[in-house]
């Protein structure tokens, strides 16, 4: 099997396509190679599974092959307000104008991704979709 060549700075990701690319000969379906548009539907298919069994449902999942699990977990704001540059007024004086925004709620919901020290590197990649979900649920 060939191996990924990542280089070696903190945030690169790797997208389906290169993971498709590297174990491709090793996916056969019915006696012929899988196509990368059954493989990718596959992946979708099983992270929309995975994102309505852990926001909606609010389970701990446990991944496959003692990848960890997966939870949301609802945290408290540690500041009582977000930094917010105000780009307008920051043109118009020359100098960086920041005001300080107050946060209207006092949880916070974090997706928490609990691994194994040889995926410690290893980032969710569909984190908007998740994003997208948690916000319309709310509640936990």
């Amino acid at each position: 099997m060939k191996k990924l060549n990542l280089k070696k700075y903190k945030d690169k990701y790797v997208s389906f396509k290169e993971i498709y690319r590297t174990i491709r000969k090793n996916l056969i379906f019915n006696n012929k190679q899988m196509s990368y548009s059954t493989y990718f539907n596959i992946i979708i298919a099983f992270l929309d599974e995975l994102i309505k069994q852990v926001a909606e449902e609010k389970e701990k999942i446990q991944l496959p092959k003692k990848m960890g699990s997966i939870y949301i977990k609802k945290e408290f704001h540690k500041r009582p307000f977000h930094v917010q540059i105000d780009v307008n007024e920051s043109e118009r004086t020359g100098k960086l104008v920041k005001y300080k925004v107050p946060i209207l709620t006092n949880y916070y919901n974090k997706l928490v991704w609990e691994r194994p020290t040889t995926y410690k590197k290893y980032k969710i990649l569909p984190l908007r979709r998740f994003k997208e979900l948690i916000n319309t649920v709310k509640e936990y």
